[in-house]
């Protein structure tokens, strides 16, 4: 039986988080994008972007783009957002050479959701809030908001995060 997408990122973020996190919260997704291949760089995007990854297959390391206007939390989602694509698409899919743009629309109504983006959403999710330390803040009572802080993630992003791992 073919696994799900979202299947499929979960288990690729905790093999990620398995062999690069020291288990300390916030995730320093930076360290980790080191880890497994990925040099990142903070910088002015056109107005329509908020972040992309590239990868050519005569360079070695690919190289994720983040746009340093955006808040801060915003930025770690992106981040590990460009990670996603680039674990679905050099441990899964075997590519070489690829490319992802992230709109600022990206979320915000568009008709098309792609397989590609619902894996690298879940995964930022899976990477930035691991299910294990999810499960030990709620079993002490903390709210999403106070998770959110703690995960340094958008609130948006920690209620998301939650409410998915509740369906399945």
């Amino acid at each position: 039986m073919a696994q799900l997408v979202w299947e499929q990122a979960r288990e690729a973020a905790k093999k990620v988080l398995d062999e690069s996190w020291d288990q300390r919260i916030p995730v320093n997704v930076e360290q980790i994008c080191r880890a497994c291949g990925v040099t990142t760089y903070k910088c002015v995007m056109p107005d329509d972007l908020s972040g992309m990854i590239v990868k050519r297959a005569s360079e070695r390391d690919a190289k994720a783009f983040i746009d340093k206007e955006e808040p801060s939390v915003r930025r770690r989602f992106i981040l590990a957002h460009e990670l996603g694509h680039f674990i679905e698409r050099t441990v899964i899919a075997k590519d070489d050479e690829y490319g992802f743009e992230e709109s600022r629309m990206y979320g915000r109504g568009e008709k098309d959701y792609f397989p590609h983006e619902f894996f690298a959403d879940e995964f930022a999710g899976a990477i930035l809030m691991p299910e294990s330390k999810i499960e030990e803040f709620w079993s002490t009572g903390k709210d999403p908001a106070t998770m959110a802080q703690l995960f340094d993630v958008p609130v948006s992003a920690m209620r998301m995060r939650l409410d998915n791992l509740r369906r399945r």
